[in-house]
């Protein structure tokens, strides 16, 4: 019994499981919100020209497309170090325009979906991806064996 118990917590333990589901939510909920906003174009544009951000009919498609593709991309591991901050950086300029002063709960999937963002822009994929931008042995960004990976001689 304790042998099953050491299998199946190794099992669980794994890092790159671990940010495959971050990456499947956190795209999923990117997905999401991108598509509403596609539809509604308009709607988006004339929200942005509110807050007084220049060019909002170009902001606006920019950040549902942003969105929908980021989103895609994170859920299948094509550039998440890239799109994640994207997306992240997305989310900081979404709070500091709908304005900071309101406090922690008007905020709160904005700062979810900016962490997560980050996050997934520091660590990286892991290896449930499509194009892993880590190396497997020392994480750094496309890193080639032999050439400047230090964990190879």
């Amino acid at each position: 019994m304790k042998n099953i118990i050491n299998l199946v917590s190794r099992y669980w333990r794994r890092r790159s499981l671990g940010l495959f589901i971050i990456r499947i939510v956190t795209g999923s909920v990117f997905f999401a919100h991108g598509w509403d906003k596609i539809n509604n174009t308009a709607m988006v544009s004339g929200m942005l020209m509110h807050m007084g951000v220049v060019a909002p009919e170009f902001f606006g498609p920019f950040i549902a497309w942003l969105e929908v593709v980021g989103g895609i991309a994170l859920i299948l591991g094509v550039l998440p170090r890239i799109f994640g901050a994207m997306l992240g950086i997305e989310m900081l300029l979404a709070i500091y325009l709908s304005g900071v002063g309101g406090g922690f709960h008007k905020h709160e999937l904005e700062l979810m979906l900016m962490a997560s963002s980050f996050g997934i822009a520091l660590v990286g994929s892991g290896w449930i991806s499509l194009f892993r931008m880590e190396c497997t042995d020392c994480g750094g960004m496309i890193c080639k064996p032999g050439d400047d990976c230090p964990k190879h001689p």
